[in-house]
């Protein structure tokens, strides 16, 4: 009986045996990795603003909206940003800014899509969560 029993153990710990780690990915892991895409994209986000507006533009509640590979396999990529743009101390006008973002054509990333829209007030917090 107790041969059996070890038997069975040991067949069930044999089978049960995955070589292959589960990988976690933590909101933090994710929150990191938006801070350095968006850490990157900074210059490229300025100079946008800057030729969008006429002049540069201060933004907060910056965040990544989408992340597609052009195409599977290589390091090509369309990158969509989010941000709000606000005058002086956070004052309005507020716009709501997406700004999509590829390196299809060269090293550089450059602005292929901007879209803006006017905010109210009330509307800013619950774009910032």
């Amino acid at each position: 009986m107790k041969k059996s029993l070890l038997i069975l153990l040991a067949c069930l710990t044999l089978f049960s045996y995955s070589p292959g780690q589960a990988e976690t990915v933590t909101e933090n892991d994710i929150r990191l990795r938006d801070d350095l895409i968006l850490n990157l994209l900074y210059p490229s986000i300025q100079k946008e603003l800057e030729k969008q507006y006429g002049e540069a533009k201060q933004f907060e509640c910056q965040k990544i909206i989408q992340i597609n590979r052009l195409p599977v396999g290589t390091y090509l990529f369309n990158v969509t940003v989010q941000l709000i743009t606000f005058e002086d101390a956070h004052s309005p006008p507020n716009d709501l800014v997406t700004i999509t973002f590829n390196n299809e054509t060269s090293q550089d990333w450059h602005a292929i899509d901007f879209k803006r829209k006017r905010l109210k007030e009330n509307e800013i917090p619950k774009l910032c969560n």
